[in-house]
């Protein structure tokens, strides 16, 4: 199984109000997928392009990135319009099917 994850959401272009379908990624396993790393990095991981239009849409989204052999080994960035409770609700939750996703390599 891989450890980083997306999960699809509907979302509405403010342009065209076209509803689609995006994958949205919020655990990066940063050695398994550098090419997301990246995206982190430069701040377009949850930039969606609408595909009737084409303009970008961003995804309020939280991001957990785990770095395997790192310090600290896992980073949590929470989504932009939410409450600090809502964070530590999302981080648990992202932690615990990280921790699902890695099995006997979780400590």
């Amino acid at each position: 199984m891989p450890h980083s994850y997306a999960h699809t959401q509907s979302l509405t272009c403010p342009r065209c109000g076209r509803t689609f379908e995006a994958e949205i990624w919020l655990i990066i396993d940063a050695a398994e997928r550098p090419d997301l790393l990246e995206k982190a990095k430069d701040g377009t991981i949850h930039q969606i392009v609408c595909p009737a239009c084409g303009p970008v849409v961003q995804a309020d989204a939280p991001l957990l990135l785990y770095r395997p052999g790192k310090e600290p080994p896992i980073l949590f960035s929470p989504a932009q319009q939410t409450s600090n409770e809502q964070d530590r609700q999302q981080a648990q939750e992202l932690l615990a099917q990280l921790r699902q996703r890695l099995g006997d390599s979780w400590q």
